[in-house]
């Protein structure tokens, strides 16, 4: 063993004597280096070796990689022979490891990744041996293949006899088979599409589409999900008029499978805000079927009339044919998008398709600044007749509600659409957006008896509602508005929903600066004895006896007896309120009653609290001596 490390460390010779020759390293970073892969070197030649093993050798080598690269960029000395021979060293190791482990993918994928850098010549035949072990998964297909198209156009076929066997192990993969129809796609782009067959009737380029077609056709018989053809159809737009065909069946296949799904008139729908519009499609598929009839290819008499007929603007420059895809103002798209979604409403009225044809005309009224008028009557009308669908949801009703609220005469409109919406939908929301409405127009009388009604149906989830009206009968401030609020806050205060604790702390703040602090006192010692108990209540009193200046006699005893209420209830678990007590008591209480204090929490808290405690009193002691 020592004779074989002794070998490899001669070869490494010439390496530091460039590092030398070259001042890369000081004579003793040279001789540590020497050192480092010794141990190195020992440890990958062991009986019992390790991925790790191999890994701290890998990891070195590729930091002196990157060291004597960046020293070569500094100083601009040609450095390359030596960085080859550290490679080649690199994919050595990689090599012998995987031999060992190959089952390890990531392994694979970080000696690709170092490879695609240091060798990229060799990547092909890595991924070839990478797929022997790991050809299960569809992920390996697709990146061989990506690699080779990508590293040179030239492997075109090797990448489309990658993705042939990828398929025949995985028919039914979509990411294989999107990748095929990428890469033929683009090069069916790339191909001449007026050079013709003797006959003049078909071009390299529908040579090459033919072949996109019958990839796609394939997946038909395995992939059934939605997303895939929604993939394939976006793809298309990258190139519209060479795929007319492709995109007329991806339609007519998406149009069988998903008829009833709101994704698929979605889709449609903005696609016609893009340009594609579905009456241009079937107008050309409808000429086709009628050319393909009458026995005449319609590829080559698209090419007669191009000669013949049309005006230069109408050919595309890709293809040489007429256009398919023609040209409409904004207006006219935006049209004949909501024509979709009206025809879409109609044949699949769910909630799902009524939300995604809202949100489509909010999206078109927040960023579109030309034809501002259309989209905001489009949005009016879809609301409205959202409204009368019965399937709208209340988000879309908080919309219509901003609107109408907006208008000077749309207030008592929209509390008629709500209280009509309220028939079908009573879910907590609706409430409030009613609420909302009827205190716009300040409907006193209806604003309490929709209280009324909520508060017997909701429950402790009405408390949105509660405080709307709460904060409804502040403001309007008359002897009447008063009554109901003192009303509301005792109600509140005889809920035991836990989550009404926030209701009496606002009567408290309520009380003391609307009455006076004594009433607000005498109030809060019958709620201190109130279930649910809530340190948050003994809190808001105390930071209301903070507010105010008065450090008497009277204060002190309230301010105290708040911490006592709070060390009665909470005493056992939270070591918090024990350490604000005795801050208290130091600050502006009775220093005398620290050493009982601290006895009585020691005994209350629970056993393994204790320590908590002692801690957040020394804290809290230090930070007052500071």
């Amino acid at each position: 063993m020592g004779e074989f490390i002794a070998e490899m460390q001669e070869r490494l010779l010439p390496e530091y004597e460039q590092m030398k020759n070259f001042q890369i390293f000081t004579p003793e970073q040279i001789r540590e280096c020497v050192r480092k892969r010794e141990r190195l070197l020992l440890n990958v030649t062991k009986s019992q070796i390790s991925i790790a093993d191999y890994l701290d050798f890998i990891v070195y080598e590729t930091q002196m990689h990157a060291t004597i690269a960046e020293k070569e960029k500094v100083s601009g000395m040609k450095l390359r022979g030596l960085k080859t021979s550290i490679a080649t060293r690199i994919i050595r190791m990689y090599r012998e490891m995987l031999v060992k482990f190959a089952h390890e993918k990531r392994l694979w994928n970080n000696f690709i990744k170092f490879s695609k850098k240091s060798a990229p010549q060799e990547v092909a035949g890595i991924y070839e041996k990478m797929l022997s072990y790991h050809g299960g998964d569809p992920e390996t297909w697709t990146s061989a293949a990506l690699w080779l198209y990508e590293y040179s156009r030239l492997n075109v076929t090797r990448a489309e006899s990658l993705l042939l066997r990828g398929l025949q192990r995985h028919p039914s993969s979509e990411l294989i088979n999107k990748v095929f129809f990428d890469i033929l796609l683009k090069e069916a782009h790339q191909a001449d599409s007026k050079r013709t067959l003797a006959d003049n009737t078909i071009s390299e380029q529908d040579i090459r589409l033919e072949r996109v077609m019958a990839v796609y056709k394939n997946s038909l018989n395995h992939i059934t999900h939605w997303d895939y053809f929604l993939k394939l159809l976006e793809v298309c737009e990258d190139y519209p008029e060479m795929t007319v065909d492709l995109q007329g069946a991806i339609i007519d296949d998406m149009q069988t499978k998903f008829s009833r799904k709101p994704a698929l008139w979605d889709a449609l729908a903005k696609r016609e805000l893009r340009g594609f519009h579905l009456a241009d499609l079937n107008d050309y598929m409808k000429s086709k079927n009628s050319d393909d009839a009458n026995g005449e290819p319609s590829e080559k008499k698209s090419r007669v009339q191009t000669d013949n007929n049309d005006d230069e603007n109408d050919i595309d420059e890709q293809t040489g044919r007429r256009r398919v895809w023609k040209t409409r103002t904004k207006k006219s798209c935006i049209e004949m998008c909501v024509q979709i979604y009206k025809s879409a409403v109609q044949y699949t009225a769910t909630p799902e398709m009524w939300n995604l044809y809202l949100e489509t005309m909010l999206s078109l009224s927040r960023n579109h600044k030309t034809e501002r008028n259309l989209i905001q009557q489009c949005l009016a009308n879809a609301l409205q007749d959202g409204h009368n669908s019965k399937l709208m949801d209340a988000k879309h009703y908080a919309t219509l509600s901003m609107i109408l609220g907006n208008s000077d005469s749309g207030g008592d409109a929209c509390v008629r659409i709500l209280t009509e919406a309220l028939e079908f939908d009573q879910s907590l929301r609706m409430h409030e957006l009613l609420m909302a409405a009827l205190i716009r127009i300040d409907d006193e009388p209806n604003v309490h008896k929709l209280f009324s009604q909520v508060r017997r149906t909701l429950g402790a989830a009405a408390l949105p509602i509660w405080q709307s009206c709460i904060s409804y009968y502040r403001a309007r401030g008359d002897a009447q508005s008063r009554r109901r609020l003192n009303d509301i806050y005792t109600l509140a205060c005889k809920e035991t929903w836990p989550e009404f604790v926030d209701l009496r702390c606002s009567y408290l703040r309520y009380l003391w600066h609307e009455h006076s602090p004594t009433k607000a006192r005498d109030e809060y010692s019958k709620l201190a004895l109130q279930p649910p108990m809530s340190v948050q209540l003994h809190r808001e009193m105390i930071e209301l006896l903070e507010s105010t200046e008065l450090r008497d006699l009277p204060t002190i005893k309230s301010w105290r007896m708040c911490y006592e209420f709070m060390a009665t209830y909470f005493g056992k678990t939270e070591p918090v309120v024990w350490v604000d007590y005795l801050t208290f008591e130091r600050d502006y209480g009775e220093t005398k009653n620290i050493s009982l204090l601290c006895q009585r929490a020691r005994s209350t808290l629970e056993a393994n609290l204790v320590p908590e405690f002692e801690e957040k009193r020394a804290l809290a002691y230090i930070g007052a001596v500071i």
